[in-house]
């Protein structure tokens, strides 16, 4: 019974404590302000575009009385860490459209793919009288 009280103590604990850092819009996007609250005011709220990568972006947003509130417009696309001197958070920034470069490399691929695989089905149920070539037995040849 105890075990019991003190796994839900674990998991539910977590959940019911309250956000400390919000978003107007959980999923952002490029170009869209999106309003950032806080729990407690600080002065300064740092912005880091792609966190833990070598191509990593640094934003600063300051408030010269601490504030509880910053109106943030996303640059990048792509994960965005928000953080405080207290807290830290992730967020996936969208893209405001279409990807042009990803459809034409998904349209590359899929034709890659299909066209490979029905080069196979016609290899494989190709007429062996139409073709030309020496069949071999491969009888006579020891498995390896």
């Amino acid at each position: 019974m105890r075990t019991i009280a003190l796994l839900l103590i674990a998991f539910v604990w977590p959940a019911l404590a309250p956000a400390q850092i919000s978003l107007s819009d959980e999923q952002p996007v490029q170009g869209e302000p999106v309003t950032i609250t806080l729990a407690e005011p600080v002065s300064e709220l740092i912005v880091t575009y792609r966190p833990n990568s070598s191509i990593a972006r640094v934003d600063t947003l300051r408030a010269e009385p601490p504030a509880t509130a910053f109106l943030w417009t996303p640059r990048q696309a792509g994960v965005a860490s928000l953080s405080t001197p207290a807290e830290g958070r992730n967020v996936s920034v969208r893209f405001q459209g279409l990807s042009g470069s990803g459809i034409f490399v998904m349209i590359i691929a899929g034709t890659l793919l299909f066209g490979g695989a029905g080069f196979a089905f016609y290899i494989l149920f190709k007429d062996e009288e139409e073709d030309d070539t020496l069949d071999i037995e491969l009888d006579h040849f020891p498995d390896t």
